[in-house]
């Protein structure tokens, strides 16, 4: 979700990496809710084995080449404030040359009858995340998590932001294998990150009209938008065209753009293609994924993504709770997220 650089890592120039915080070596919190040890079981069910699972610390230390140090602490709890073993994970960042801080959820805050009242890190983990800051070591911070979160300050100044949601068993290992640049992530949200939980609902598909650009004191703007995802490589995009400028009734519209893969490592881009309807009878959203495409790119390369939309991709639900398609114009954006900034446009006549 942000990278100022620092990722991927070389392994080979590094001395000493420090892996902190409670996530880290939590083997449930990687597996989620409803899975066997967690409070959805009754505690006779068991637990799912735990070596069974490769947890964040268990993958950097297995791709740890020979000569490079992983210290790791805990640092703090999410299910309470104590704060104690903070001195122990501030020492072990200073005598590193990078952090790996791996935070989020618990089980006792995700699932069934488990709402939380806030979005914002549980227990001592905001004060984790600013002591660790405060070391001046470039940090990189790991969400395992079942929620959009609401992310501190020191969160957002870091170098990099890693999401992974609930990876599952092999999520160390495959946490591992990005920070080292062994794979080129390609992940994009299907959820949007609010600044504020005061910013709620922050769906990307607002309706229009809901709010304007701002809600009370704070920007209507989210921190992470729906569809957004960092890669080790960048894209361009050009070019985008319909295969014809009208539709008729029931016709399926073609969309085509170019997009180059303009940086130095092939990668996988998710081209998305939203449909906004200019002019509705009855309120709508004001824009929707309608489709998207998988393509690869060579460093240098460039390839025409073509995306079929088809008639029900223009519906809405009129007055009378009729699905139907209404004649005027839209706009069909296609870019590498739900912002405004990222999309090019291109309008559509339908008959």
């Amino acid at each position: 979700m942000q990278n100022n650089g620092l990722l991927p890592l070389d392994a080979q120039k590094l001395k000493s990496i420090a892996v902190i915080g409670p996530n880290a070596d939590d083997d449930l919190s990687q597996l989620g809710d409803w899975s066997l040890g967690s409070p959805q079981h009754p505690p006779e069910a068991g637990k799912h084995p735990r070596e069974k699972t490769t947890t964040i610390l268990d993958g950097i230390r297995t791709l740890a080449p020979a000569g490079l140090e992983v210290r790791y602490e805990r640092g703090c709890s999410i299910i309470d404030e104590d704060l104690s073993g903070i001195p122990a994970a501030v020492a072990a960042a200073h005598a590193a040359d990078v952090i790996v801080a791996v935070v989020g959820d618990h089980l006792h805050f995700i699932g069934e009858t488990q709402s939380t009242a806030t979005l914002e890190l549980q227990g001592g983990q905001i004060a984790l995340l600013d002591a660790l800051e405060k070391t001046g070591k470039p940090m990189i911070v790991v969400l395992v998590n079942s929620k959009p979160l609401v992310l501190p300050k020191s969160v957002q100044r870091a170098a990099a932001i890693v999401e992974l949601f609930n990876p599952g068993m092999e999520g160390g290992q495959a946490l591992a294998e990005a920070l080292v640049g062994l794979l080129n992530p390609s992940g994009k949200l299907t959820i949007s990150f609010p600044v504020h939980v005061g910013q709620q609902p922050i769906f990307y598909s607002q309706v229009r009209g809901q709010h304007g650009d701002r809600y009370a004191d704070l920007t209507q703007e989210p921190l992470f938008a729906f569809g957004h995802g960092l890669s080790y490589t960048q894209y361009a995009y050009s070019n985008l065209r319909l295969a014809a400028s009208t539709l008729g009734n029931g016709e399926t519209a073609l969309v085509s753009v170019d997009v180059e893969n303009t940086g130095l490592r092939a990668g996988v881009e998710i081209v998305q293609v939203y449909v906004s309807d200019g002019v509705t009878s009855a309120t709508w959203v004001n824009k929707a994924l309608k489709g998207f495409a998988r393509i690869e790119l060579a460093p240098g390369e460039k390839k025409t993504v073509q995306v079929e939309l088809p008639w029900k991709s223009f519906q809405i639900v009129n007055a009378q709770g009729e699905t139907v398609v209404e004649p005027g114009e839209f706009e069909i954006l296609v870019g590498s997220s739900s912002r405004d900034r990222d999309l090019l446009k291109a309008t559509l006549l339908i008959e």
